[in-house]
């Protein structure tokens, strides 16, 4: 496996509440995360950092992961940690109360590999089909969308298609969206809503797919990209390809 990620304040905001850990640990696993912070100020960008390095931490101690309930539980453990963390936080500071951050991830273990998800960040997998998103989003949007009320260009620009419906940090009891998924994918992708709220499906694809680039050189365009359509968000990046080792 090779992996490679970026985070951009973009141009618009004046800081990066977006944060992203992809690393390795001792037992050969994997793991990436996207979390982008929501809470404005300096709040959002602490609880994510807050989300990431609990996960960081908790992973390089992991224990090695025989069953697919094992690592169900071991995701589920690390985020209530990371909810609690965050929202004990938030009410012990005035300016930082209401802080949370969504949360999406991929842990690889040996051929098998494992997607979490709470919020509206994304994963997608590259199989032979093409570019697939992997998570589902939870905001208010979506939930129209699930419910026919409004269409796919009327979320384009619906007034609350940021407005998140779950999230960590915020409240006591949150959902975590949790799968096994098929390790046959060429590329899996990690992105803030930076990214997929602005660049269009298909050239994230191309850039994905582009044998030319290499893995930094697809982060780094796609966030630049990212920056060419307005740059209104920070935007993060975790791309990740299966090479067969």
């Amino acid at each position: 496996m090779k992996a490679f990620g970026n985070t951009d304040i973009g141009l618009i905001r004046n800081e990066n509440e977006d944060d992203f850990c992809v690393f390795q640990n001792s037992n050969g696993d994997w793991i990436a995360v996207v979390c982008d912070g929501i809470g404005g100020s300096a709040a959002g960008e602490v609880a994510s950092h807050i989300a990431t390095r609990t996960i960081r931490d908790a992973f390089v101690k992991a224990p090695v992961f025989e069953r697919d309930y094992q690592v169900n539980d071991w995701v589920t453990t690390v985020l209530n940690k990371a909810n609690d963390a965050i929202y004990y936080k938030s009410q012990h500071n005035k300016k930082e109360r209401g802080m949370g951050t969504t949360c999406v991830g991929i842990l690889i273990s040996g051929n098998n590999s494992y997607i979490f998800n709470v919020g509206d960040s994304r994963i997608y997998a590259y199989y032979q089909e093409g570019l697939i998103q992997m998570s589902e989003d939870h905001n208010v949007v979506a939930r129209l969308l699930r419910k026919g009320e409004i269409t796919p260009t009327q979320a384009k620009t619906h007034k609350q298609r940021n407005t998140l419906t779950n999230a960590l940090g915020v409240w006591h009891v949150f959902q975590i969206d949790f799968h096994k998924i098929e390790s046959t994918f060429s590329y899996v992708m990690l992105s803030s809503d930076g990214l997929h709220g602005y660049v269009s499906h298909d050239d994230i694809q191309s850039i994905v797919v582009d044998s030319s680039l290499s893995l930094k050189d697809k982060v780094n365009l796609l966030i630049s990209r990212a920056n060419q359509a307005g740059g209104f968000d920070n935007c993060t990046v975790i791309l990740m390809e299966n090479d067969g080792e």
